[in-house]
């Protein structure tokens, strides 16, 4: 049965870390829109949240970390542009598709939202996410919503209200993969922003 809990409680941390750290999946609040997590070496749960939003196996999951030095310990090689743009957007709304250690890439952000950093922290690694809504439908801004639209039930719903502060606006997606920074989904921050930040 899934658990539901509020983020105004205060044992509600300790009890969405605790169903993580057992292998868990979750729908819980970002700033951006309302996303669906588990541990990010957990395959067990990533497979599951890829059947909850039937999700194409081509699709990557984005990390979530809390620090730049979280998202190296998992394995993101950050190369001078990544530290700049991570210096200058995050944490914030910024998804940075970056080298990995084993030759591919993974997409990473750092949520500017209070509770999922301190999720962050006290887990100790990172999570993969992506938002919590059937693939090609809108993203989900209220935990409801984020809930109905599944695919059947994950291990726990953390309800943090309705987000308006990007007005349901997913993270902006930025290659850096390549010579020239490339953005692969338009959000928050334009790529103009992003290439004066190279620049400095």
């Amino acid at each position: 049965m899934m658990l539901r809990l509020d983020i105004s409680d205060n044992s509600a941390l300790e009890k969405v870390a605790r169903i993580l750290l057992e292998g868990g999946v979750v729908v819980l609040p970002t700033e951006t829109v309302y996303g669906l997590v588990t541990l990010w070496d957990n395959e067990e749960g990533r497979a599951r949240i890829y059947a909850l939003k039937r999700r194409p196996a081509n699709k990557l999951l984005q990390m979530l970390a809390s620090s730049v030095e979280m998202a190296e310990q998992a394995g993101i090689v950050c190369n001078s542009r990544v530290l700049a743009v991570a210096e200058k957007f995050c944490p914030g709304p910024i998804t940075i598709v970056a080298p990995d250690n084993d030759g591919g890439s993974i997409g990473f952000r750092i949520p500017d939202n209070d509770f999922m950093l301190r999720l962050l922290q006290r887990l100790g690694k990172p999570l993969a996410a992506t938002s919590a809504n059937l693939s090609g439908k809108p993203p989900a801004l209220n935990a409801k919503d984020a809930v109905c639209d599944l695919d059947g039930e994950p291990d726990a719903v953390l309800d943090g209200g309705e987000i308006s502060i990007t007005g349901g606006q997913a993270s902006t997606v930025l290659s850096l993969l390549g010579e020239k920074p490339v953005v692969l989904r338009e959000g928050p921050i334009s790529l103009a922003e992003i290439e004066a930040a190279l620049c400095d």
